[in-house]
């Protein structure tokens, strides 16, 4: 295959630290068994590394004493809690303009199915800052049932002042549901607050793991209503789930490779620190948009943010589409990603629905390669 310079780390980031590979491929090759499954070496090694990848993710976020539960992916864990919470009709849902399907297609299928209400959180569209006065004052006319969050956009990468949306939230006993599917292993927020009752994460992208494993972080004693059902090794005679929330949701076989990855990333991750590995982020984004700007024909979406930020960055260029210019890209080399990046709420904030925009995304290991590889594609459109 031919080399790629990739920058589409928002989609999953790549390359991941060697040690995920090595030690994924040597589990799986050596101590591949079956989570929960029978008292045998394998079984009970594959639950082991289980409990370690936990206790690392706990470790990350200041939570020890919170309860993890494993899922497919992020969206699977979205899913589980949203149509979980017994939402009623009339109930209010408030969210940011910047989430992605994940959160706003469960969320419509129950203004559909049970008459829940969709109240988007007013944010400033120029410096993406949320407008607190208005948000507290639609607060008090139509108090939260449920606030859901991104914790930074997978559109433009402004980063959403979760504690303090929460806060006001939580004057109101509403629940709150954090998504830092671009977040979790980038940076810091203290799960073991009161604010957050369901924070989800993504193996794949920030924490460095591979595909296959997401899950969400939540308070002991937390409930949902389940809506899987199947074996999960604990008192098969019973028909109904056990209430105990881990047991209840983690049902069916368990990707044990994807949580061998995991263990490995968060390992790494504990090593380097997440202040580390958001500082290298950071200059890597700072070293994108000098490239995209010295190019003389991009015009960068969301200069005015007063907001944080992490390193996904939106663009159109003059003259092409997005999807023309992720097309461009590819041919010289490039990986980016065009269009509406499954996140339409951003696009209408941003202004550029229909068509989208070309995102630019870095991680921690990005390095001079792609750069040069990024300036090369750049000069060749310019020409």
């Amino acid at each position: 295959m031919p080399e790629t310079a990739y920058f589409d780390n928002a989609a999953t980031t790549f390359p991941k630290p060697s040690v995920v590979y090595d030690y994924a491929d040597s589990f799986y090759r050596n101590s591949g068994g079956n989570i929960g499954r029978g008292g045998n070496a394998l079984a009970v090694a594959a639950g082991e590394i289980a409990k370690v990848a936990k206790s690392n993710l706990k470790k990350l976020y200041g939570c020890p004493a919170g309860e993890i539960v494993f899922t497919a992916s992020a969206t699977d864990a979205l899913n589980r809690i949203l149509l979980g919470l017994n939402l009623a009709k009339d109930d209010v849902v408030y969210c940011t303009p910047f989430e992605h399907n994940a959160v706003t297609r469960p969320l419509f299928h129950l203004v559909e199915t049970t008459g829940i209400r969709i109240e988007i959180l007013p944010f400033d569209d120029e410096t993406f800052v949320p407008r607190y006065e208005e948000i507290e004052e639609a607060f008090a006319a139509q108090p939260p049932r449920l606030v859901v969050m991104t914790h930074a956009s997978n559109v433009c990468g402004a980063v959403v002042p979760v504690e303090t949306v929460a806060r006001m939230a939580k004057a109101y006993d509403a629940t709150t549901v954090i998504d830092m599917s671009q977040t979790a292993g980038l940076l810091p927020l203290q799960l073991s607050s009161d604010l957050f009752d369901f924070a989800v994460f993504a193996g794949h992208k920030t924490l460095y793991g591979p595909f296959g494993i997401g899950g969400f972080i939540c308070k002991r004693g937390a409930k949902l209503r389940p809506v899987f059902f199947g074996g999960n090794g604990i008192n098969s005679v019973e028909q109904r789930l056990p209430e105990n929330i881990v047991q209840m949701e983690e049902i069916g076989s368990q990707n044990t490779y994807a949580i061998a990855g995991l263990k490995a990333s968060t390992d790494w991750l504990l090593e380097q620190g997440l202040e580390a590995i958001r500082k290298i982020e950071m200059e890597n984004r700072d070293r994108l948009l000098e490239c995209l700007r010295a190019a003389g024909f991009c015009s960068l979406i969301g200069e005015g943010m007063e907001c944080e930020r992490i390193g996904v960055v939106s663009a159109l260029f003059d003259g092409y589409s997005p999807d023309e210019g992720e097309m461009v890209l590819g041919r010289c080399g490039v990986a980016v990603r065009s269009g509406i990046q499954c996140a339409p709420y951003a696009h209408r904030f941003l202004g550029t629905l229909p068509a989208g925009t070309i995102r630019f995304s870095v991680s921690a290991l990005t390095g001079d390669p792609e750069f040069d590889a990024l300036e090369r594609a750049l000069d060749a459109i310019a020409e």
